[in-house]
């Protein structure tokens, strides 16, 4: 059996109810296709599997040939998630071809594995993921934008929360606790990537008022950013966690 590699961030789960849990929220019919993205050892794929072929990506050359013996049925292909070109692998005519995406995303990639999903031409109908709790309350919007990474998410999908999982569900069990999210990705005319580029102006120096970075940054004067802010309600001097979704969308046009 091959040992945990702390280069890919792998924690394998191991814990059946929590499988249970992400299978149950993920909602498999036979036929679907599903795309899990770092298989491991096989947790989940075992449970996707006795449903539907799966299609697996890994990164890791040498949890492949237990995968390719395991689960000789399935499609698996050796990359980074996060590089992948997801449309590409779906059975045409794939704008008509709805799938589902499973993961328990490693701690160092999940991020950017999860962006290149959802920023997909046809993303997912939805995707279940394994995130750290940190990670999954910014996504959750729990205190407002907390983050680029809440702002990017919110803007692509609908986010809820499957249930919180404790360190000894994994082998090596992390430090901390994580969550796994289910979410529901929604058409919009919102130009998403404006957005997101504004967003992350704003959070580049979190000390600083939002006035300033975007200042700083020549998108606005500071009047102009401060005047905006008070007919959003908010303070002149206000930061850029304080704004909702709403706000930077808002805020996105009138710039």
């Amino acid at each position: 059996m091959t040992d945990p590699k702390k280069s890919y961030g792998q924690h394998f789960l191991h814990e059946a109810s929590v499988i249970e849990k992400i299978i149950a929220a993920a909602e498999i019919a036979s036929g679907d296709v599903v795309v899990e993205a770092g298989p491991g050892r096989g947790a989940l794929t075992e449970k996707i599997a006795a449903v539907t072929d799966p299609i697996l990506i890994e990164a890791d050359s040498d949890l492949i040939p237990q995968l390719t013996a395991k689960y000789p049925q399935a499609t698996i292909i050796h990359a980074d998630a996060a590089q992948v070109d997801y449309d590409a692998l779906l059975p045409p005519p794939t704008s008509s071809t709805p799938w589902i995406f499973i993961s328990n995303l490693p701690y160092n990639a999940g991020n950017a594995i999860l962006m290149q999903v959802l920023m997909a031409k046809h993303p997912p109908k939805h995707l279940v993921v394994m995130v750290q709790k940190e990670v999954g309350e910014r996504m959750l919007a729990v205190k407002g934008s907390e983050s680029v990474l809440t702002v990017a998410t919110n803007l692509y999908a609908h986010v809820e929360r499957v249930c919180k999982v404790a360190p000894g569900a994994f082998t090596p069990p992390p430090k901390v606790d994580s969550v796994v999210l289910k979410l529901t990705p929604y058409s919009s005319d919102i130009d998403r990537e404006k957005v997101i580029a504004l967003a992350k102006t704003g959070f580049h120096n979190r000390r600083k008022q939002l006035h300033g970075n975007l200042s700083e940054a020549g998108i606005a004067t500071s009047a102009e950013v401060k005047e905006i802010l008070v007919g959003f309600g908010l303070s002149p001097l206000a930061r850029a966690e304080e704004l909702s979704l709403e706000n930077w969308i808002a805020l996105s046009d009138k710039l």
